[in-house]
């Protein structure tokens, strides 16, 4: 299989933000320690964590918005009429009176994805459910989801409690991109 379009750049941002939390540690760590860093680390902890949190959600939107458009792109190549799908679809609902002879047309907005995307696996699933993906079956979901939950309850805590992050390190940040990074292709190999 190959890959969606915007999976190499997703990759890139995290392996940038890896670079810089590196360098941060580095400063920390340092023999004298950097003063600015040092004295901000929970500042610098609390953004990071943001930022790799924000690039998952982005990268899910853009993949899930991609798969859309792939769908509805083979749909759309079907020509199937609005009748015969409604027929299918509703069944014993459908009522054999409607005159709607034109083509079915299926366009997902990128704010249909948007209004319901999360980085919190559990509503990526209902996401892709929808999409008609089983994320379960994707060993590097099922094998990530509970640490990418934890992750991402944190951010949220951050961000909407402005709770502290004292119990993560910068160590932890360059693991959780680790695990992002295997989190993000494996779903990417299941789509494309």
């Amino acid at each position: 299989m190959g890959n969606s379009v915007c999976l190499s750049g997703y990759e890139r941002q995290l392996s940038s933000v890896k670079t810089i939390i590196a360098e941060t540690n580095s400063r920390i760590i340092s023999d004298p320690p950097d003063p600015l860093f040092l004295n901000n680390t929970n500042f610098f902890v609390k953004s990071y964590l943001v930022i790799i949190c924000s690039y998952l959600e982005a990268y899910l939107q853009d993949c899930a918005f991609e798969y859309a458009e792939l769908l509805t792109r083979r749909i759309d190549s079907a020509r199937a009429p609005k009748n015969f799908i409604y027929w299918r679809v509703l069944q014993d609902k459908f009522s054999p009176d409607n005159n709607d002879f034109g083509t079915i047309d299926l366009l997902v907005k990128k704010e249909d994805i948007s209004e319901i995307i999360s980085p919190n696996p559990h509503k990526t699933l209902k996401l892709f459910n929808r999409l008609g993906v089983n994320l379960m079956e994707v060993e590097g979901f099922r094998n990530h989801k509970s640490i990418v939950g934890s992750v991402v309850s944190k951010r949220n805590n951050i961000v909407h409690h402005n709770d502290q992050a004292s119990d993560i390190t910068m160590l932890d940040l360059l693991s959780y991109i680790d695990v992002f990074l295997i989190y993000i292709k494996e779903i990417d190999s299941r789509l494309f």
